[in-house]
Order: structure tokens, then C-alpha cells, then sequence
């Protein structure tokens, strides 16, 4: 028969299987993360993340467009966006349907963010009970390096976003 393992050291040689990350390793760990962070941080900076920024609000932008044309068909009541502007910039917009009662907040307002610059060619985006838009709208939105332009066309209320 072969040779018994004693119940101490097989305890032994369970523990030592299990062993945890010392507190020296972990922190080694974290400081290789720290500086991989600032690296990345100093290489793309902050006009990258406005950037970024500007993409995400012309997508949520053009979103909501859409959403405001969904909406219209379904009820039979014109939906808009309203922009507000300070100079000649968008600073927010809300969406709104309009009805025999008065016109009635949709959904909360929505704010351009910090480092984005938005300028529309109308202050009302608005469409019919088939779907179209009033008007043909535009709308640029414009990070530090990159631009978007979300628009629509008259006809069918179709939304279209273009980065340049």
C-alpha cells in the first residue's frame, strides 16, 4: 500500500493553493493603472472627450427628432422641439405636442453640453400629422475638432445626421 499524507499536510498544501494577491502585488497593480490613466488622460485631453460629447448630443438630438415624428403620426397632434438660444447658440430644447388645450411639455428639457457649440436654422422643429416636417430644419453641433449636422427633409420628416 502506498504512503499515507498526515491531515496536517494536506491542509497545508490546500492553503498554499488558495493564496491571495499580496498588498504590495495589489498596489503595483493599481499603479500601472494610475499611469496607463494620466498617459491616456495627457494623449487624447479634453477635446477628445468633447468631442465625444458633441457626437452624443447629435445623436440624442436626431433621437429625439425622430421620436417627435413617431409621435405625431400616432396621436394626430403636431409634436415639436423647441430650442432655446442664447445669441445665436442652442443652449437646450424640449419637446412638445401640440393640441386643442394648449401646447403640452413631452419630456423634460435637454441641455447642450459643456465644449458644444449648437446652431439651427429654425428655433421650431415641427411636424405634421403624416409624419412631414414643417420646414427643412438643420442643425449643427459642433465639438472642438469634429461637426454634425442633423437635418430633415420637408417631405417625409425624415432625419438624417452627417458628421464631418
Amino acid at each position: 500500500m502506498g504512503s499515507q499524507i498526515p491531515t496536517n499536510e494536506l491542509k497545508a498544501r490546500r492553503s498554499r493553493g488558495r493564496r491571495a494577491f499580496s498588498l504590495l502585488e495589489m498596489l503595483s497593480v493599481l499603479v500601472i493603472v494610475a499611469l496607463l490613466a494620466a498617459a491616456g488622460v495627457t494623449r487624447f485631453g479634453s477635446s477628445t472627450m468633447e468631442n465625444v460629447g458633441a457626437e452624443g448630443f447629435a445623436r440624442k438630438l436626431a433621437l429625439d427628432l425622430m421620436q417627435a415624428r413617431r409621435r405625431t403620426i400616432a396621436t394626430g397632434d403636431n409634436h415639436y422641439l423647441q430650442l432655446a438660444l442664447a445669441g445665436s447658440n442652442v443652449t437646450s430644447y424640449t419637446m412638445y405636442r401640440r393640441t386643442a388645450g394648449g401646447d403640452v411639455v413631452v419630456d423634460e428639457p435637454r441641455t447642450v453640453p459643456t465644449g458644444v457649440v449648437a446652431t439651427a436654422s429654425h428655433t421650431t422643429l415641427e411636424f405634421d400629422f403624416g409624419g412631414a416636417s414643417l420646414a427643412g430644419y438643420s442643425i449643427t453641433v459642433a465639438g472642438p475638432n469634429r461637426s454634425w449636422t442633423v437635418s430633415t427633409i420637408m417631405a417625409t420628416g425624415a432625419v438624417r445626421t452627417t458628421g464631418t
